[in-house]
C-alpha cells in the first residue's frame, strides 16, 4: 500500500507540472519518513489527491508592482529557486525571511535604470553591531556607574580616590586594546 501511495502522489505532482527531480527528491524523502515512523501515509499526510494539491506550487501571492520598493510573498517547496530567478531578474533581491515566513525583498536602486545587470557598489561593512550589543555597552556602562557611585558614597575616605584612579586607568587601557585591534582588522581587511 505504500508504493502504491507514493506512486500515486509522485503521478499528481508530474500531472501538476512540477519537474522529475522534484519529485523523486520528495517522494524518497517522504517514502524514508514513512519508513522510520512507520506510520500509515494516509494518517500522516491525507489521500495523495489531497497532499499533492498541497505541494503543488502556487503564485504565492500578487506579483510587484513597478512602482513598488519592499515587497513581501510566501513560498512552498517547488517554488522558490522559481520565483527567486524570475524576480531577481526583474531586480528584486531576498532581503530576508519576516516571522511569519514571507520572503522579503527589496528592489536594487540601480535596477529601474540598468535592469538586472546593475552594479552596486556598496563598501563591506567591516563591523556589525546588533541592538543586542549596544543594549550589553549600554546596561555594562550604567553597572560601572552605579559601582563608581556606590564606591565614593558608601566607602572609607582614604579608598575611594585609588578605586577611581583604577577604574580610569582600566577604562583607558580597555579603549586603547579595542582602538588597536579595529585598526588592525582595518589594515588586513585593505
Amino acid at each position: 500500500m505504500t508504493t502504491a501511495y507514493f506512486d500515486e502522489l509522485a503521478g499528481r505532482l508530474r500531472d501538476s507540472g512540477v519537474p522529475e527531480e522534484e519529485v523523486a527528491g520528495t517522494v524518497d524523502d517522504l517514502a524514508a519518513y514513512i519508513a522510520e515512523s512507520g506510520a500509515d501515509p494516509d494518517d500522516e499526510f491525507g489521500t495523495p489527491e489531497e497532499f499533492a494539491a498541497r505541494l503543488v506550487p502556487s503564485e504565492g501571492g500578487r506579483p510587484p508592482e513597478p512602482s513598488d520598493e519592499t515587497w513581501r510573498r510566501t513560498a512552498d517547496a517547488f517554488q522558490d529557486r522559481r520565483m527567486l530567478n524570475r524576480y531577481g531578474d526583474e531586480g528584486w533581491e531576498a532581503e530576508r525571511v519576516d516571522s511569519v515566513g514571507r520572503d522579503e525583498y527589496f528592489k536594487r536602486p540601480k535596477a529601474a535604470s540598468h535592469g538586472p545587470d546593475a552594479d552596486l557598489r556598496i563598501p563591506p561593512k567591516r563591523f556589525f553591531w546588533s541592538r543586542r550589543f549596544y543594549v550589553f555597552i549600554s546596561c555594562y556602562f550604567g553597572f560601572w556607574t552605579a559601582v563608581c557611585v556606590a564606591w565614593v558614597a558608601f566607602a572609607p575616605a582614604e579608598s575611594r580616590s585609588r578605586f577611581l584612579i583604577g577604574s580610569l586607568v582600566g577604562l583607558v587601557v580597555a579603549a586603547l586594546a579595542a582602538g588597536v585591534s579595529i585598526w588592525q582588522g582595518g589594515r588586513r581587511s585593505r
